[in-house]
């Protein structure tokens, strides 16, 4: 009987984790806490594999939880579903919900899961291009994972900091954290690390352009992704082998491989990556002379890239489609894809200023952190050692008790050891305020390289636009000059066609050096927000003349649009030391927003709507208040955290800079201590009220 009882349990043990944890689930119906816990265990073994399947386990665990007021498993689940959306990349969803789970482990005093919500915070913050927040995160994982003295966080702590080093395009901090990662993961044998370790050196060096090295860890990760079960991920690195073979020329293997791994996706129903998949493959067919392929692979590619709203895969297809629709001799599409590869272009080259200013700011906040420790460091030691002498003087002072006959000397003696101690403590006083001055003046040298910088390298992008469309002008032309001239209309129509084409050509080009200007007047005001000198000026008349001027521009677009404006003016208000040239500036940028809400709300409504904007002042509490109200579109939440960020802008791609309120905010708060505070419901209103000191 036993014997037959130690059988079974050794069957047991050899059945895989998540057949065993549904059989538990099954055979445990009853809603209580230990069903909760088998549901995330089983949710977090499904990760991976069956990822929807993964989802509603959590959701089932998570209704349970809050029936039974169990906050650990409530935590866990909403841990879970913060993972989930975040391997989607719904950021917004994936942050409520571990945010919320970060706030139920604090209350349980749960460090570790704090660390994970820590780590998914990160990625969160990383996926959506806030480089600066997430490399935060990722300090505060990696210092708390050093606190816990916890392997396998010591390993994903350090493999998060290289991969979103490498992405700020801090190389070589990237390849420390990435090495310690491996070296780390292969001393407490942690496959799973050494396979992040292995991947993150990989994009490491495709970033670099080092396509050879990048392969070899790509396929290295591969076979270890394979042995650990891990389908989607061998997946993924199957498919950074075909791309570094299609960098290399061997395009028999990117077939060999793409072939496979799109199979592969639909049946594993990892959709997410399907769209990257057929950009390789569109790549490779159009090096290959099959420009007919490289358009199907490239329009479904385009069609999900499109649908995801990831912009590197539609820039990279666009181009690609661009050059097979001219090989197929298909002008009109080929131009087409060639304007939408140069509007995302152009949007991806706003990120780059940006990751770059973020990698900036955060080598700022390391120094600066560096420099409060040596200061803290010193001023310790000045106490221990001002400590020292006074222990000392008194030993001096109860021997003098006792020796009076030597009493003058020691005095003597002790005087001069103050001297020098002072000295030495002002000599180190004046250093200390000399560093800081120093640090405040390489922060403002490296702002004003970096707005150089980046008005610089906006300003290519533009200028390239105009250039692309000169030269398919050109070819339009050659064209037309290769044909002979005829009567027949068809012809007469396509000679029309053509002259059209660059008429509008003509057009865009004057609209891109227009916005090359706007792009230098912007970002330079941006950078001098506040430094001019603040005039007595009537607040009433300041607003009034620029609804005004706004009122007036929107009147005469094509076509005119004309709103119900309805103003209320505290004749209280009176006089406000401003400058009056940048809050006109931030009031015309408000006004003008508000306008085109009222527009498009117009356009998407049916008859019967009214646009109406409502703008007044008030003097009370020592404060002027200027209320703006609109019942335009609204905002949703998502769009109501980012509207202050320098280049985040709602409107079509290349309308807009995205440097408006991010001007307005400065220039308030920053520059006239003030606030600038937005209340907002989607599909019904928008309020923006300015605070000014009266």
């Amino acid at each position: 009987m036993l014997l037959l009882l130690l059988l079974s349990t050794t069957a047991w043990a050899q059945v895989p984790a998540v057949e065993r944890l549904q059989v538990q689930v099954r055979t445990h119906p009853q809603a209580d806490t230990a069903r909760v816990n088998l549901l995330n265990a089983l949710a977090f073994e499904q990760r991976s594999t069956a990822p929807r399947i993964s989802k509603a386990s959590f959701e089932e665990a998570l209704a349970l939880a809050r029936q039974l007021a169990y906050p650990l498993g409530e935590a866990q689940a909403l841990l879970g579903l913060g993972f989930y959306y975040r391997k989607r990349n719904e950021y917004s969803l994936a942050q409520t919900y571990t945010e919320q789970a970060h706030l139920l482990f604090e209350r349980l005093h749960d460090l570790r899961n704090q660390l994970a919500c820590t780590y998914n915070l990160a990625y969160i913050f990383f996926g959506q291009g806030n480089y600066t927040q997430a490399l935060d995160y990722s300090q505060q994982g990696l210092q708390l994972a050093e606190k816990l003295a916890d392997p396998h966080w010591l390993v994903l702590m350090n493999a998060q900091l290289g991969i979103i080093s490498t992405e700020v395009g801090e190389y070589s901090k990237a390849r420390l954290y990435l090495e310690q990662c491996l070296q780390l993961a292969r001393r407490y044998h942690n496959q799973s690390g050494v396979s992040q370790g292995l991947r993150g050196l990989g994009d490491l060096y495709r970033t670099q352009q080092k396509w050879a090295v990048a392969r070899r860890y790509y396929e290295q990760d591969v076979l270890l992704a394979r042995s650990l079960g891990d389908k989607p991920g061998a997946l993924v690195e199957e498919m950074n082998v075909a791309d570094m073979a299609e960098h290399q020329g061997r395009y028999n293997e990117v077939f060999a491989y793409c072939y496979q791994v799109l199979r592969q996706l639909r049946q594993l129903d990892v959709v997410g990556y399907l769209p990257w998949t057929q950009l390789v493959l569109a790549r490779a067919h159009l090096h290959t002379n099959r420009p007919d392929s490289a358009i199907y692979y490239g329009k479904a590619s385009l069609q999900a890239s499109l649908r995801s709203g990831t912009k590197e895969n539609i820039r990279d297809v666009s181009e690609v489609l661009a050059q097979a629709s001219a090989t197929t001799n298909s002008f009109s599409a080929a131009y087409c894809y060639q304007r939408l590869f140069t509007i995302y272009q152009d949007s991806l080259s706003s990120r780059d200023l940006i990751r770059r200013i973020a990698a900036l700011q955060y080598g700022y906040e390391l120094d600066r952190k560096q420099a409060r420790i040596r200061q803290l460091t010193r001023t310790q030691q000045l106490i221990q050692q001002k400590n020292r002498q006074q222990q000392w003087l008194l030993s001096v002072s109860l021997v003098g008790l006792l020796l009076v006959g030597g009493l003058s000397a020691v005095l003597w003696r002790n005087n001069q050891q103050k001297q020098r101690a002072y000295a030495l403590l002002e000599k180190q006083q004046t250093e200390l305020v000399a560093t800081q001055k120093q640090l405040v003046a390489a922060e403002k040298w490296a702002f004003v390289g970096e707005v150089s910088a980046g008005i610089a390298h906006e300003l290519q992008n533009p200028l390239h636009f105009m250039k692309k469309f000169a030269e398919v002008s050109v070819a339009l032309l050659d064209h037309d000059s290769h044909g002979t001239p005829t009567t027949d209309p068809a012809s007469a129509e396509l000679q029309q066609e053509i002259m059209a084409g660059l008429k509008q050509n003509l057009q865009e080009i004057s609209q891109h050096g227009q916005r090359a200007s706007s792009i230098i007047a912007d970002m330079l005001v941006h950078a001098r927000t506040g430094s001019a000198q603040r005039e007595s000026v009537n607040i009433n008349a300041l607003v009034e003349e620029n609804l005004l001027l706004a009122s007036q521009i929107a009147a005469s677009k094509e076509p005119p649009f004309q709103a119900t404006i309805h103003t209320a003016f505290d004749a209280a208000a009176g006089q406000v030391a401003v400058v009056p040239a940048e809050i006109g500036r931030g009031l015309l940028n408000l006004f003008t927003n508000a306008l085109h809400a009222l527009e498009t709300q117009q356009n998407q409504s049916a008859i019967g709507y009214q646009p109406v904007l409502r703008v007044s002042t008030e003097r009370a509490n020592g404060q002027i208040a200027i209320r703006i109200h609109d019942n335009g579109t609204g905002m949703t939440e998502e769009v109501k955290r980012q509207i202050f960020q320098p280049f985040f802008t709602t409107k079509p791609l290349g309308k807009g800079t995205g440097l408006g309120l991010s001007l307005a905010h400065d220039t308030i708060t920053k520059g006239h201590g003030g606030m600038l505070q937005v209340d907002t419901k989607e599909g019904e209103f928008t309020e923006f009220v300015i605070l000014l000191p009266a």
